[in-house]
């Protein structure tokens, strides 16, 4: 449901509550269009933007004309109410809304920190630099850091010196601990030598170089040292790095050849134990030392020439066979780990991990038992034993050990394309990096990177990749990686002579081709050829296929790619090799998802070689066999883009076809898609009395692609259905729902609808996801009356809020609803905010609506925008009655859609969809 929550920024931190609410309602309702103040207009009185304060109170600055005078910067602290800003003065806001001067108004808010009052102004504020650094502010107040980039980015792209918008994204690009970038951003405006800005922005990047230098090789020194026994740990070390003195302890206890030697580590251990809150060092220690040292010594030093040389007396397997005879188990484990052989003896590693009950050693064989699975292409086992270890984790925190479980749980949800769930771990494994040692940190920049790549948040992709060669910018694979992914970003933005330069820096480092790579120069050789590219193109698949180390799934993405390079020059050989792919693809399991995207994108390139070719009955076949049958010959719309391409095919209520092919986009499409279907084709349709649309994606699930005056609906693939459940309608209400006020979500209205026979209502604290799913499972229809959330830096499917069960699950996920069974085949009604908001993927459908079809519902209502609370129930009300008196959803929607639009015609109705 439509809520504008009350939050005020950590960065934008103090309003006077009270002042500027009576402020706010003498002006608010009275703005006019916008303009800028005019040449001759009165200039106003410093109190309007506290220019006269000893202190600022943002950290952040402001845009405008006398707002951006620089203070010492001096948060409030809370409860401070005396030291609160003073409220703007009335008469100076009562000329500036004459005026028309919107920015200025919210210029006067934001100073105060007042974003929720700023933010309504800057929305009617004409388009400027200025105005998008400002409108980055309420972006960052609600911590959706990828739209602040993206606004800052564009800024800086007109005026590289804006110095506001530089100040601001090295805010920004600090929320996100991107150091580097931050202290770039800052450095940049102290080149500018602004009185007072340059010396805070100069002391801001000292201070974030600073987080940046990390004593590692100072670290590894010491850890070395205490392996071999020529040196002590000094204490402030060992309590900004436990973690790695724990693992290097491990080491010098298996290197002791005497218990002299391991009573004088018993200090260390004893301090790490505290650290941790345990006693596995000390019990690993006492137990050494009750070993008999007549053998023990001499395999100890052994032990030593293997951890310094990786070479030992008598061979890897002779060492290992002697120690685990002579019960040396440390030995054993140790020498597994340190010469990466889990794998290879991983029962017995096991068995003696459990021995030994260390967490440390339990947690490494949860982790070699996942990349074992993960290697056998058992991507849903592996995540079960990285979810255990991950649990293991939380019960008993060892940061160190627990890095590498959060890092695999990152890649194996990148790989699945889970990329909520990826992100949170990748974001988990940073976490521990800040109390211990951060020398692969920059595996979390990569993936979070490639995460937001894939999200389409290109600004923020950039961002961490940027960050991670700036940290390294030596490292040519890093190099490579880095720009390949902007390249294809870029190209994503339709840049296509930035993502040409990005990808000749990429191939400038003898680095081998990524598939991203591959992929953004196999699109810039058919928008924007280059024969040197396209050479490097030809060469890298090659060795890519040469190294045998792709796993199934990338070697069919491998095929599609090729496939895709040379359908645009030997149609024949191109469209055999993505039948190929196709092929290769359906014969791996579904969650394999290079597989699912290999299938989706040669799918993509044989429907467009169709078109461009002019064979639109076979790219009509082409859509129907994607979704695994045929489709209905009569009022139906099939329409796929791909980059500048658009492709659309209809059908009218006499099978005619008319079709549409063409290849001049310029710009990425707009949310909304109206316009995109030419007019003969929607006249073509006017006549039938619903049109079932096939819209691949991203297409699907967005509103506008039709009128609003014609009644259509999203065609979905579904499974095939059951035997309908018998017996008298069986209505389930959600409502009155109690959100975790952690939240910050408003109470909605209590529902007051009727009551029929058979209806189930759940309501209050009942009203759990568990509770809803399964009486679900047996509903005729389902309606939800609940808020719907879409996290602004995952661009996920929208969940479904609900009230909060044992263990904090309150959300009802996409993911969730598609496993389940719906006996019932419901008509579903999603009453609730961006309920049909889908993931922005190329290659799946993933949404709540596609979501409940896949599970068996008949049909769903819901809105890709903010629904009011007070309007929803009479609305979807009004649907569901034309449907229980025979209406198709789709005629029943239309309907109801054309009364509210005559009283507003540019009511929220307009962006409610039917899937069937």
């Amino acid at each position: 449901m439509e809520h504008n929550p009350h939050v005020w920024s950590p960065r934008l931190r103090w309003a006077a509550l009270m002042g500027l609410a009576v402020v706010a309602g003498a002006v608010a309702a009275a703005v006019g269009l916008p303009k800028w103040r005019s040449a001759g207009a009165k200039p106003v009185s410093p109190a309007l933007f506290l220019a006269h304060a000893p202190t600022r109170t943002i950290e952040a600055r402001v845009s405008y004309p006398g707002a951006d005078v620089h203070r010492p910067y001096g948060p409030m602290r809370s409860g401070d109410a005396g030291a609160r800003p003073p409220p703007a003065p009335l008469a100076e806001l009562a000329r500036m809304e004459a005026e028309g001067d919107v920015h200025g108004l919210a210029a006067a808010y934001l100073v105060r920190g007042n974003t929720e009052m700023a933010a309504p102004y800057l929305t009617k504020a004409a388009e400027s630099p200025d105005v998008a650094s400002d409108r980055a502010l309420l972006a960052l107040d609600r911590k959706d850091y990828a739209e602040a980039l993206e606004l800052l980015e564009g800024v800086l792209s007109a005026q590289p010196k804006h110095a506001q918008a530089l100040w601001n994204r090295g805010l920004v690009l600090g929320e996100l601990e991107l150091w580097a970038l931050a202290a770039r951003s800052f450095e940049a405006v102290a080149e500018l030598g602004e009185h007072g800005w340059a010396g805070e922005a100069r002391s801001r990047a000292q201070v974030l170089r600073a987080r940046l230098v990390d004593r590692w090789k100072e670290t590894m020194d010491a850890a070395k040292a205490l392996v071999t026994g020529t040196n002590t740990v000094p204490p402030d070390m060992l309590q900004s790095k436990p973690g790695v003195f724990r693992a290097y302890l491990y080491e010098a206890i298996r290197a002791a050849d005497s218990v002299e030697r391991l009573q004088a580590l018993m200090p260390l251990a004893e301090a790490l134990d505290t650290r941790y809150g345990d006693s596995a060092l000390r019990e690993a220690i006492r137990w050494a030392q009750s070993r008999d040292f007549r053998r023990r010594g001499p395999l100890a030093a052994r032990y030593l020439e293997l951890y310094r040389t990786h070479q030992v007396e008598g061979g890897l397997p002779r060492f290992l066979e002697d120690s685990l005879r002579a019960g040396e188990r440390d030995l054993f484990m140790g020498a597994l780990v340190h010469e990466k052989k889990v794998d290879a003896h991983l029962d017995t590693f096991e068995r003696l991990a459990t021995e030994v009950g260390d967490p440390w050693f339990l947690l490494l064989a949860d982790h070699e038992k996942a990349l074992a699975a993960i290697r056998r292409g058992e991507f849903l086992r592996a995540e079960q034993f990285l979810l255990a270890a991950a649990d293991r984790c939380e019960a008993q925190p060892i940061g160190y050990r627990c890095i590498p479980i959060e890092e695999a749980l990152a890649n194996l949800y990148r790989q699945l394309h889970r990329l909520p769930e990826s992100n949170r771990h990748a974001q988990a494994a940073l976490t521990e990096y800040r109390d211990d040692s951060r020398w692969t940190e920059g595996v979390q920049l990569l993936q979070l990177g490639q995460n937001a790549r894939f999200l389409g948040k290109a600004a923020l992709a950039r961002a961490y990749l940027e960050e991670r060669l700036a940290r390294t910018p030596d490292d040519c694979n890093i190099r490579h990686f880095v720009r390949a992914n902007d390249a294809l970003a870029r190209l994503q933005e339709f840049s296509w002579v930035e993502a040409r330069a990005s990808m000749a820096d990429a191939l400038s480092c003898d680095a081998p081709l990524l598939l991203s790579a591959a992929k953004t120069l196999v699109d810039l050789s058919r928008t924007h050829p280059d024969v040197e590219q396209d050479r490097k193109l030809q060469e890298g698949m090659e060795v890519l296929r040469k190294r045998g180390s792709l796993s199934p799934g990338e070697r069919a993405l491998v095929t599609h790619i090729e496939g895709r390079f040379h359908v645009q020059r030997d149609r024949a050989r191109g469209e055999a090799l993505l039948r190929r792919a196709i092929t290769e693809a359906r014969q791996l399991p579904a969650y394999d998802v290079h597989a699912r995207k290999a299938q989706a994108y040669s799918y993509t390139s044989l429907v467009f070689s169709a078109g461009r070719a002019g064979e639109y009955e076979k790219a009509l076949a082409l859509f129907g066999e994607e979704l695994g049958g045929s489709l209905p010959r009569q009022c139906l719309l099939a329409v796929t883009v791909d980059d500048e391409r658009t492709l659309a095919i209809s059908l009218g209520p006499d099978g005619g076809m008319l079709s549409h092919h063409d290849a001049s986009r310029t710009a990425p499409l707009r949310e909304d898609l109206r316009g995109l279907i030419p007019e003969p084709l929607v006249a073509s349709l006017r006549a039938c009395q619903q049109v079932a649309v096939v819209a691949r994606p991203p297409l699907h699930g967005r509103a506008g692609l039709l009128p609003v005056d014609m009644a259509w609906a999203y065609y979905v693939p579904r499974p095939p259905p059951g035997a309908p459940v018998s017996g008298p309608s069986r209505r389930l209400v959600v409502a009155d729902v109690v959100a975790p006020r952690g939240l910050g979500l408003p109470s909605l209205n209590t529902w007051d609808g009727s009551l029929d026979p058979g209806t189930t209502v759940l309501s209050g604290q009942a009203a759990t996801p568990s509770r809803v799913m399964e009486e679900m499972t047996d509903a005729t229809e389902v309606e939800v009356h609940a808020h719907g959330l879409v996290n602004p830096n995952l661009s996920e499917a929208s969940l479904l809020v609900l009230s909060q069960e044992d263990g904090g699950r309150y959300a009802l996920t996409a993911g969730e609803v598609q496993e389940l069974r719906l006996r019932g085949q419901p008509l579903v009604i999603l009453a609730a905010c961006r309920a049909a908001h889908g993931a922005p993927w190329t290659y799946e459908r993933f949404s709540l609506p596609d979501a409940f079809i896949k599970a068996g519902a008949r049909a769903v209502i819901a809105a890709t925008v903010d629904v009011p609370d007070a309007e929803a129930g009479a609305f979807f009300n009004a649907v569901r009655e034309r449907i229980r008196h025979g209406a198709p959803a789709a005629v029943a929607l239309r309907g109801v859609r054309m009364e509210w639009l005559g009283r507003d015609p540019e009511s929220w109705v307009r962006s409610v969809l039917v899937f069937d």
